[in-house]
C-alpha cells in the first residue's frame, strides 16, 4: 500500500512537465523555474522540549526548487523538492533527563520534502501577485544520531531513513519575478532506532512527527 502511495506521488509530481507541451499554445510555452531559501521553523511536537514525541528541534535552514505551470490565467500545477535542515535543542534533553554531568551530543534532522499540487494567483497590482497553494507528497527524513555520555560510558543512538506520506500549504507574493512565501509540511515517518553501548545493541520502531513552516525568499527564472 505504501509503494502504491509513492508511485501516485511521483506520477503527481511528474505530471507538468509531461502535460506541458499540451498546454503551450493556450496558456504559456514555458515552465517557470524558481529556487528559494530561507529559515525552518519546527512546529507542533517536532519543535516540542516535552513529552513523549517531542523532537527537540530548532529553527533551522531551508532551500527549495520549484516548477510551475499554468493550466489558466490563475490556476497552475505546481512541484517542488525543499530540504530543511534542523539542530536539536541539546541542552534541553540534558535538562529533560535529570541527570547532573551528563553530555549529550546530536547531529543535525535532515528532511525532504518532495511535494506537488495546485496553486491560485491574483493580481494586486501591475507588479503584485499573491498567490497560495495546497500540496500533497513525500518525506524522506534522517533522524540525528545521538552520543550520550557519562562517567565514562558512551550511549550511541543512530536511525534508519524514513519516510512517509506528507501534505502541505503555501502562500505569498510575487513581486515581478522575487518571492516571499510560507511553506507549511507535516508527515509522521517510522524510524527504526537502533542504541549501542559496547558489544550490545537494541532497536525499536518510533513513529515521530515532522512539521516545519518555512519562510523563504524566492526568484523565479
Amino acid at each position: 500500500m505504501k509503494k502504491f502511495s509513492y508511485r501516485i506521488v511521483f506520477i503527481l509530481f511528474i505530471i507538468p512537465f509531461i502535460v506541458g507541451p499540451c498546454y503551450a499554445q493556450e496558456v504559456s510555452p514555458l515552465m517557470h523555474f524558481s529556487i528559494f531559501a530561507g529559515g525552518a521553523f519546527p512546529e507542533g511536537d517536532f519543535g516540542s522540549t516535552s513529552g513523549e514525541k517531542a523532537g527537540y528541534a530548532k529553527t533551522g535552514f531551508s532551500a527549495m526548487v520549484q516548477g510551475d505551470k499554468s493550466l489558466s490565467e490563475s490556476i497552475y500545477w505546481t512541484s517542488s523538492i525543499s530540504l530543511a535542515i534542523n539542530s536539536l535543542d541539546e541542552s534541553s534533553m540534558r535538562s529533560a533527563t535529570g541527570v547532573s554531568g551528563m553530555n549529550i551530543t546530536t547531529t543535525n534532522y535532515y528532511t525532504t520534502w518532495v511535494m506537488t499540487g495546485v496553486g491560485f494567483e491574483t493580481p494586486v497590482s501591475p507588479t503584485v501577485k499573491i498567490y497560495g497553494s495546497a500540496q500533497l507528497g513525500l518525506l524522506v527524513s534522517k533522524f540525528p544520531d545521538v552520543t550520550i555520555s557519562y562517567n565514562g560510558i558512551s550511549v550511541n543512538q543512530t536511525a534508519d531513513m524514513a519516510t512517509a506520506f506528507a501534505y502541505g500549504f503555501g502562500a505569498g507574493f510575487w513581486l515581478n519575478n522575487f518571492n516571499l512565501g510560507l511553506r507549511y509540511y507535516t508527515g509522521q515517518p517510522k524510524y527504526k532506532e537502533t542504541a549501542s553501548y559496547g558489544n550490545n545493541s537494541y532497536s525499536v520502531n518510533e513513529d515521530l512527527p515532522a512539521t516545519v513552516l518555512q519562510v523563504m525568499f524566492g526568484i523565479r527564472f
